[in-house]
Formats: structure tokens, sequence, C-alpha cells
């Protein structure tokens, strides 16, 4: 105790100062630990550093001998009551306290930093295949137009068929390494996956696993892609090259037919040929958009990764290509036009040859109206020369549009055919002229006798429905008055019936008159004697009908007057109260009895 009494403060100054250290030691792994234990990502050097200090700090973590050192202060101090040695005890304490308490929380992280350092070591061992898997993919995927000088590439558009198959030679080289690395990164992938399944495995492994499964997959796919573009392009580049040779051919071939259309002047060779050009021309179209198609997809392959400069080059042989495929669309025209010109022909042919037809129609019709019988066909006669004048006009028509159509159709043709056409609607136009002078002269023969024959005709019409009424009258006979008015109404009746029947004398007279006129009118004689003689029988029974009714109505209006004479007597004998004398009523009524018995003899008369 006296050592301990005179040794007191040296002690105290060591004891303080290994208690600080002690404190900043734990102080140290504490911090050091949360910065290694972190979700944080550092690089492998960083952690490397890191950890290694955390070791350092870890080493003889347990410290026995200053544990027991410890535990002998606390003896000692424990010989001490006084307050500030108390004050010493509990710090003492607190500090083995914390000590205990630290070394389970160390021992743990030591572990886990052990687990995060074999990840950073994975870390490590992937990149290499990383950077290469990286650096393939990157090759398969590149669209720069040069490499960068440095790096002593080339450029890398495609621009021909070998430029293509070298790089496809070089991208089969690319794959070739990426298969090389498969069993590396299957062992590294199954190494990953298992430091996964570790308790403390840090989330950003994870990720690294995850990153290297899918860049592997990745590189690999856009190799194989780009491999297939490659492959696509020089397909493209081969079938470009064979298909401009015959794109060059067909629109060759195009122009050469499209010359060879011409207009035949035979309607017949016109359709056959028409129709034979006509499919030929679609089968052209179809082979021509057909390679066109073909053609221009496989440069659009091509343009996908060639250069600027061959695009550009590419682009103008198409768009050669395009306007010379204008021949497609000429020839349609030109066929579409030579369509309709054989249209036309065959029109003005058909009509030429009807033409031709009715020349012949026409003289027959001529003939047999020149020897037409006498004016009891006269209304045939008149309908057969109108109708042949109205057939000369259509003729002469139809020759004016001959005419018109052989000068558009076939004018300035050095061409025999043509010319055959030609001089037949020249024959047309000198025998249709000659065959219309002719009918003109017999019809300004005839046209005076069928004048008279159409006016008497006219009259005819009229006269003899009217004297087939005046016979239905007749045939009806007279109705029996009833009363004088009724006989008074009939009286005038049958006088206007029998003026008409005068009247209607003049129109025959009009009609004898007219037919005089005429160089043949035997029929027209005939017919104008019937028609006399049936009027002349309707005159005299109208005659009859209008003496026998004067004679009624003049016996019953006598009738009446006596009546009324009577009545008159009777009436002034009343009046003055005598009566009438007896012989002059019997005469009276005599004489009445015998005006009704003449009456109703009249009125059965009718």
């Amino acid at each position: 105790m006296a050592c301990w009494s005179e040794n007191y403060h040296f002690i105290k100054e060591v004891y303080d100062f290994r208690v600080e250290e002690m404190n900043k030691w734990m102080d140290a792994l504490e911090e050091s630990s949360k910065k290694l234990i972190t979700n944080k990502v550092y690089t492998s050097r960083e952690f490397r550093r890191m950890r290694d200090q955390f070791r350092y700090q870890c080493k003889n973590l347990k410290r026995e001998e200053l544990k027991v050192w410890l535990a002998d202060m606390l003896k000692l101090l424990n010989q001490k009551s006084d307050q500030n040695l108390e004050t010493e005890k509990k710090r003492l304490e607190a500090l083995i306290q914390r000590h205990t308490e630290v070394l389970p929380g160390i021992e743990e992280n030591m572990r886990k930093v052990d687990v995060y350092s074999r990840c950073y070591q994975y870390v490590d061992d992937i990149t290499p295949l990383l950077k290469l898997l990286e650096d393939l993919r990157r090759k398969s995927t590149e669209d720069e137009h040069d490499k960068k000088p440095d790096s002593g590439g080339s450029k890398i558009h495609p621009d021909s068929t070998e430029q293509v198959t070298t790089f496809i030679e070089n991208q089969e080289a690319n794959i070739a390494k990426i298969e090389e690395k498969r069993g590396e990164f299957q062992q590294l992938l199954k190494r990953g996956e298992k430091l996964e399944g570790q308790a403390d495995c840090p989330d950003f492994l994870k990720e690294q696993v995850k990153g290297l499964s899918e860049l592997f997959m990745d590189t690999e796919q856009k190799a194989k892609l780009k491999l297939d573009i490659l492959k696509n392009n020089e397909k493209a580049w081969q079938e470009y090259e064979e298909d401009k040779v015959t794109m060059v051919n067909l629109l060759d071939q195009a122009d050469e037919k499209l010359r060879n259309i011409r207009k035949l002047f035979d309607p017949q060779q016109g359709a056959e040929d028409l129709s034979m050009r006509t499919e030929q021309a679609e089968k052209t179209r179809q082979a021509n958009e057909a390679c066109f198609t073909k053609l221009k997809a496989n440069v659009d392959i091509i343009c996908g990764i060639c250069s600027p400069d061959k695009k550009e080059e590419l682009g103008k042989i198409m768009k050669g290509f395009e306007e010379r495929n204008a021949v497609l669309t000429n020839t349609d025209d030109r066929i579409s036009k030579l369509k309709k010109y054989t249209t036309d022909l065959q029109t003005f042919v058909d009509k030429k040859e009807a033409s031709l037809a009715w020349l012949k129609t026409g003289q027959e019709q001529l003939d047999e109206l020149m020897k037409f019988p006498g004016e009891d066909k006269s209304d045939e006669k008149l309908l057969m020369t109108v109708k042949m004048q109205k057939d000369m006009e259509t003729q002469l028509t139809i020759l004016a549009g001959l005419i018109t159509e052989s000068e558009r159709l076939l004018g300035g043709k050095n061409n025999s055919v043509a010319e055959g056409h030609l001089l037949e609607v020249e024959q047309v136009k000198n025998k249709l002229e000659e065959l219309n002078n002719k009918l003109k002269e017999v019809s300004g023969e005839i046209s005076e006798d069928l004048h008279h024959w159409a006016d008497y005709q006219a009259e005819l019409k009229t006269f003899q429905p009217w004297v087939t009424e005046v016979e239905e009258r007749i045939k009806g006979g007279q109705k029996k008055p009833t009363s004088l008015s009724e006989a008074q109404e009939m009286l005038k009746s049958v006088q206007e019936f029998d003026t008409d029947i005068k009247t209607r004398l003049g129109n025959l007279d009009k009609m004898t008159e007219t037919v005089t006129m005429m160089t043949q009118h035997e029929k027209a004689d005939r017919e104008i004697t019937e028609c006399r003689e049936r009027r002349q029988v309707a005159e005299k029974v109208s005659a009859e009908w209008v003496e026998k009714t004067q004679k009624l109505v003049q016996q019953w209006e006598e009738l009446n007057a006596t009546v009324t004479e009577v009545q008159g007597w009777v009436a002034a004998a009343e009046k003055v109260g005598e009566s009438p004398n007896q012989d002059t009523v019997d005469a009276t009524l005599n004489k009445l009895k015998g005006f009704f018995a003449e009456k109703q003899k009249l009125v059965e008369a009718l």
C-alpha cells in the first residue's frame, strides 16, 4: 500500500493514458465497422485499405494482458474509498463493460468483413470478363462512321460484298471468343450464386451476378444478331447485284415493247394485237414491279449499315430506276389510246360496211318506189317515200361522220389496208350521192300526187266516221214524243241533222275536186261515190223525218189550240150562267177527236 500511495500519481497517469487509448481503440473499431458493414459500394482498392486497417485494429482483439492490468487496477482502486477513487472505479468498470459488449459485435463484423472481402474479390475476378464482354457487345452494336484513330480500326460500314464477308469473319471470331469464355462465365456464375447464398452477402453482389449473367446473354444475343444482319446484308448485296442487271434488262425490254406498239388498220388484227400487247404489258409490269420491289428491299437492307456515301450512291441508282419505270405508265397510256383507236376503227368499219350494205337496199327501195302501183296504194307509197327520205338523211349523216372519222383514223397513212378503207368510203360517197339525186327526181314526180292524196285522205278520214255516225242514228230511229214540247224539240233536232247532212255535200265536192288533180284516182272515185250514195240515203231519211215531225207538231199545236178554245167557251158560259150550244159542243168534240186521232197516227208513224 505504501508503494501504491507513494507512486499513485505516476500509476494514475499510466492508467489514464491506457483507459483513453482503449476508448479510442474501441471508437476506431466501431467507426471502421460502420464504414465497412454498409450498403455503400467501394472500389476494390478502397475496400482493401479499409479492411486491412480494420483487421489491424482487430489484432489482439481480446487483449488479455490489458484486461488483467485493468482488473489489478480495479482491485487497487477498491482499496481506496475516497470520492475520487470511487469515480475512477466507476469509470474503469464502464470501460471493462464497454469492452465486454463491443467484443461480440466486433467479432461478428470481422466475419462479415471476410464475406465482403470475398465478394469484392469476386468483383475483381469478373471484371476482366465483363470488360471483354462489353467490348464484344460494343463491337456488335457500334454505329460510328470511323473508329478512333488510336484504336487501329478502319471504317466499319460495308460498301461491297467483299467488305461484308470480312465483317462476317470478324463477327464470327467475336462469337467464337464469347463461346470460349462460356466455361469461365458458368464457373463465375456458380461462384457468385454460391456467395449470394451466404449470410450477410452484400446487395451489390447480387447486382454484379445478375449483371454478369445479363451482359453475357445480351452480348451473345447482340453478337448473333449482328452476324445475322451482316449475313442478310451479304445476301442483299448478292441479290442486289443480280437484280440490278435483271432490272436493266427488264427496262430495256419494256422500252423495246413500247416502241413496237403501233396501230393496225384491220380491226380484227388490231383487236388480236391489242389483246396480246395488253397481256404482255401486264406481265411486263408485274415482272418490273416485282424486281423493283425486291431490289428496293435489298437496298434498304444494305443502306441499314452502309456508309453515307454508298447510301447516296444507291439512292441515285434507285431514283434512276424509278424514273425509267415511267415506261410502264407510258406503255399503259399508249395501250389505252390504242384500245380507243381500235374501238373507234371497228365502229368506223362497221358503219362503213353497213353503209355499203344499205346502198344495195336503197337501190332496191328506189326501184320499187319507181314502179309502185296506182293511187289505190298512195298512202303506202307516201310512207315508203318518207321512210326512204329519212333513211337517206340518216345515211348522209353517217357518211359525213365516216368522212370525218376516215380523215382522223386513216388520213395520211401510207398503208394498203388504210387506203382500201378510204376507197370504200369514197365509193359510199359517190353511190349515195347518185342514189340521193335519183330519189329527189322520183320524189319530185310523185310529190304532187302524194300531196293531193294526203289532203284527200285527211278529208276522207273525217267524212267516213261522220257518215257512219249518221247511219247509226238513222238505224236507231226516232223516239215517240209524249208532249208537244218534246215534239217541238225533236223537230229542232231533225232540222239541224238535216242541215248538217246537206252541208257535208260541200266536203264531198272538195274531195272530188282534190282527187281530180291526181293522175290516178280510180280508188278515190269509188270511195267518193260510195260516200255520196250513203249521204244521199241519209239525206232522204232526214227529209222524211223533218216532214213527219213538222206535221206532228202542226197537228199537235191545232189540237192544243182547239182544247184551249173549248175551255174558253166553257168558262165563259159558266160565268154568265148559260149552257153552251149543244150542237156547237158536239161539233167541237168531234173536231178534237179527229185531231187527237190524227196526232196519234202521226206519232205511230215516227
